[in-house]
């Protein structure tokens, strides 16, 4: 496969500016393709690609940085425990429980 050094990548972005999504230009095995609006879109090394971190990385000044505080965010309220129905109910039994012994 051909490779290039730059390839065109147009980013979206949500309303702080972090990247949420990307589009980029590919090799169909004859020619590089850009099946998207290249009007916005960027030059970037390849592998800078692979770096972003949805959510949390912005293009400044052409450099996709990434905001470690922010990836340190989104980490954490990833990997957050949420209770499942089952486990929710057991809890507010034993409080209910808890409640009746102390108040015998």
């Amino acid at each position: 496969m051909e490779t290039k050094n730059k390839i065109l990548a147009s980013f979206m972005t949500n309303t702080d500016g972090y990247i949420i999504g990307y589009q980029q230009e590919f090799f169909d095995g004859k020619e590089w393709q850009t099946p998207f609006d290249t009007t916005n879109a960027v030059e970037v090394a390849p592998g800078d690609l692979d770096t972003i971190v949805m959510g949390a990385t912005k293009l400044i000044n052409g450099k996709l940085v990434v905001d470690e505080a922010k990836q340190a965010e989104l980490e954490a309220e990833a990997n957050k425990v949420i209770p499942t129905t089952e486990q929710q109910l057991i809890a507010a039994l034993m409080l209910k429980v808890a409640k009746l012994e102390a108040s015998a």
